[in-house]
């Protein structure tokens, strides 16, 4: 999908767009399957491949959308829907991260001096000194 699509907006016209679309093709197989008062083979046979032409392009139309269901399934999927979200959302979510690190630093302050790494160290392995 388009970068540039990936907004709520276009999104929201994509949808209306085919909607409209399928609307306006079953209108006009509605429109074509009236019936005549005298009607004659030639009229009957317009009407016929009218109404197949219409259907062919409903069945195009719903297969359009198909196509887009899977678009939005891949971006949610692969997170590209956050485009989406409020930045509302950024920042109550930036605040509990916040709040866990400061959870995580007070238990780290609080752990036995047993178990805490010395400054020289590393992961936790201090160097023999023979």
């Amino acid at each position: 999908m388009d970068p540039k699509q990936r907004n709520a907006h276009a999104l929201r016209n994509r949808v209306n767009d085919l909607m409209n679309e399928l609307l306006n093709h079953y209108r006009a197989i509605l429109a074509v399957a009236r019936e005549d008062e005298n009607p004659d083979y030639s009229q009957s046979a317009q009407k016929e491949l009218a109404i197949k032409e219409g259907a062919m392009a409903i069945v195009t139309t719903t297969q359009n959308m198909s196509m887009f269901i899977r678009d939005l399934q891949e971006l949610w999927l692969f997170g590209g829907l956050e485009t989406l979200a409020d930045k509302k959302d950024a920042e109550v979510e930036r605040q509990k991260a916040l709040e866990v690190a400061g959870l995580v630093e007070g238990l780290v302050g609080k752990l036995p001096e047993a178990w805490k790494v010395p400054d020289g160290g590393q992961n936790g392995v201090q160097d023999e000194v023979a």
